[in-house]
């Protein structure tokens, strides 16, 4: 079974592992808060509303509207320039890491995930997927879940057919949570070997992460030089004999 684009996929499967190292960092090494999601931010800022806890209840605001403003950036510009945003994920993401690098480690865990909070949403945004599937590289509920769903598919399936299917889906969406979670294993290792400073290693696989979105944009523009190149030639073949036909 071999993938359509090969080089998107395994890209894809990179962005899923920095999501996991993202993910680790902030769960091993920020007392489990969770800084690529929304669900238990806004759980406990709701919590905190009750509570009657303001400056918790801010905080928790403040990190939704970081999360919330990444969103809107990549609608704008998707909408009002012509970039290629992925180019832009990664020096977001390698600002996320000096930042977090230069945060004190006794200070509130919400606050100092901020940056990751605005990076992995940003990311989601424009990495949505490979293969045409929609997959998320951030967090792996949904993973999980397509993964459980295309296995059984694909045993209790008596179509070769859907069987073929239902086996890539979940190849998919299973390798890519290999990835995530191999991005926490590697979080976890760092965190209890040198501390904090782990998210400088983060660097690495945003590096890679660039060079492999460089390689198939390359990649892209050969085959579209080579279509055009292919084109200017067919139609001045056609005017020259054109000319000898007059």
């Amino acid at each position: 079974m071999k993938w359509e684009n090969k080089s998107e996929v395994h890209l894809h499967f990179v962005m899923a592992l920095i999501g996991g190292f993202f993910g680790g960092y902030a769960i091993f090494g920020r007392m489990s808060v969770f800084g690529s999601a929304q669900t238990a931010n806004l759980i406990d800022l709701v919590g905190d509303i009750l509570g009657r806890e303001p400056l918790d209840a801010a905080v928790r605001i403040g990190a939704l509207l970081l999360y919330v403003s990444a969103m809107v950036l990549f609608v704008f510009l998707s909408r009002r320039t012509s970039l290629n945003l992925r180019y832009l994920v990664f020096p977001v993401e390698a600002a996320a890491v000096l930042i977090l690098v230069s945060l004190p480690k006794d200070m509130d865990p919400v606050v100092a995930l901020y940056p990751v909070f605005f990076a992995a949403s940003f990311q989601w945004c424009i990495f949505k997927g490979a293969e045409g599937y929609a997959c998320a590289t951030i967090f792996s509920t949904n993973n999980l879940k397509q993964t459980v769903l295309s296995f059984t598919e694909y045993f209790l399936s008596d179509s070769e057919e859907e069987r073929e299917k239902s086996l890539k889906k979940g190849r998919f969406f299973g390798e890519t949570l290999l990835c995530f979670h191999a991005g926490v294993a590697a979080a976890f290792v760092g965190i209890h070997t040198v501390g904090l400073s782990v998210i400088w290693f983060q660097l690495i696989f945003v590096f890679a992460g660039l060079c492999m979105t460089e390689a198939q944009d390359r990649k892209i523009r050969r085959a579209f030089h080579s279509v055009l190149t292919s084109n200017i030639t067919e139609q001045e073949t056609l005017n020259k004999s054109h000319w000898k036909i007059q």
